[in-house]
């Protein structure tokens, strides 16, 4: 066991520095996650009211205002009656708000000495001068970075219970570099980011209830933190309580307490900026559902698995072994039939929001990156019995992987592949790019 901290203290480094150094951060929808994290320290709240000059910079970018009376409406040049807030789920922003905390005070205190440096590139130039309005992007990307080196560290010691130490770390690098947690997970504090460690957590505590069953209980608590940080994992509020209803029955009440905190805080928190239990972006429609929606809701099923822009399957093709060990019930964990069920439920409810499957503006598959480690884990059968593997098969497998490994890449080292989203035309506009072969994003 010794050896194993051992492992992952290096696995750690080795994934925080790849990826804390890669060159490309994309603070897109979580630009304000620096801000809401400073607003706490300083006064004690998430509005962002000080930094309304830095809003208009940005052309009130996902910002919200909500007046006294809880009405909240898209924040524009007219004056907020009320306050300013970010229209993105809480959850992230509270969560990392020690690192990011911890972030600036880092850059502020080596400020007198990298002051003397400089640097043509702002968001450097800012860090080196302790300015985190300007050095927020780079401040998400270290602080992101980190969380996937965690969860990198997590898969490994669930790994560990099937297979070798090395195939561990195979497995644990393959999540942490060849799949989406690397491309938008780690490039910048998306939701993604830590709803997929989370999704790790949870998982870990659950197969260790197996010896110790109290973890069962314990696991309440990460799975209720996942729902304030994104509303679709509402589907691991339900497939995990179900599973442990099931299977830790004796632990459900305990469960349910250790939940319970979380649950009040996130619905008082609400009360008290909009006078509901949720705030306006878990109200989001999932009109894929309804017949009249159907034939997009089908481009959508579609799309997120195998359209040139967004498929799952074109980013991460290994993943078909994933999809295949699923059907054939490969992997031996009494979680097995639970996690491929909620990726199917994931799948079919992120394909539903029919306005925008695509995901918007982004690199590859977002929107079924949080089941990530579910797919990753999937893969273990293959690793646990590697030698007895056709070599054909060995062949696809370590082909695919190292296609993932290149595509997952171009999001961390190339601002091309972002550009793709808005030239020549807007993908949100023209939503049928998201199907060009002969212009994927990958390829820009």
């Amino acid at each position: 066991m010794k050896r194993d901290w051992k492992v992952a203290a290096w696995l750690l480094a080795a994934v925080y520095l790849f990826s804390g150094l890669s060159p490309v951060a994309t603070s897109f929808d979580s630009r304000w996650s620096v801000y809401v994290a400073m607003s706490l320290w300083r006064h004690g709240r998430t509005n962002l009211d000080d930094y309304s000059q830095t809003i208009r910079d940005n052309d009130f970018y996902s910002i919200e205002c909500v007046s006294r009376d809880g009405r909240a409406r898209r924040a524009d040049a007219e004056p907020c009656v009320g306050h300013l807030y970010d229209s993105y789920p809480v959850g992230g922003p509270v969560l990392t708000a020690p690192l990011i905390i911890a972030a600036v005070g880092v850059m502020r205190l080596f400020a007198p000495v990298l002051a003397h440096f400089h640097s043509s590139h702002p968001v450097i130039e800012g860090s080196m001068r302790g300015d985190y309005d300007t050095a927020h992007s780079l401040i998400e990307m270290e602080v992101a970075s980190l969380m996937l080196a965690v969860a990198a560290v997590v898969m490994y010691f669930i790994a560990r219970r099937y297979l070798s130490e090395r195939r561990s770390v195979i497995l644990a690098l393959l999540y942490a570099l060849a799949s989406p947690a690397y491309s938008i997970g780690g490039r910048a504090l998306w939701q993604h980011s830590p709803s997929m460690l989370l999704l790790a957590i949870v998982i870990l505590m659950l197969l260790r209830a197996e010896e110790k069953p109290s973890l069962a209980a314990w696991a309440g608590l990460p799975v209720a933190l996942s729902y304030t940080v994104r509303p679709t994992d509402s589907l691991f509020v339900i497939v995990f309580t179900a599973y442990v209803a099931v299977r830790y029955r004796a632990y459900l009440v305990r469960y349910l307490l250790a939940a319970l905190p979380v649950a009040a805080a996130f619905i008082a928190y609400n009360f008290s900026i909009y006078h509901d239990v949720l705030s306006p972006y878990y109200h989001a429609r999932l009109d894929g559902f309804y017949p009249r929606f159907w034939p997009t809701f089908g481009e959508g099923l579609a799309g997120n698995l195998v359209s040139p822009s967004r498929g799952l399957l074109v980013y991460t093709p290994v993943f078909l072994f994933s999809i295949w060990s699923m059907a054939r019930g490969l992997w031996q964990a009494p979680l097995k039939n639970w996690l491929s069920a909620l990726a199917l439920a994931h799948w079919m409810v992120v394909s539903s929001y029919v306005a925008c499957w695509w995901a918007g503006t982004c690199y590859g598959p977002r929107f079924l990156s949080d089941l990530t480690p579910v797919f990753v884990l999937f893969l273990i059968p293959y690793l646990g019995r590697w030698e007895h593997l056709s070599r054909l098969a060995r062949t696809a497998f370590v082909a695919c992987a190292l296609i993932g490994l290149a595509m997952h890449l171009r999001g961390g080292w190339s601002t091309a592949v972002y550009d793709w989203n808005t030239k020549p035309v807007s993908v949100g506009e023209h939503p049928e790019r998201n199907w060009d072969w002969r212009d994927p994003a990958f390829l820009r």
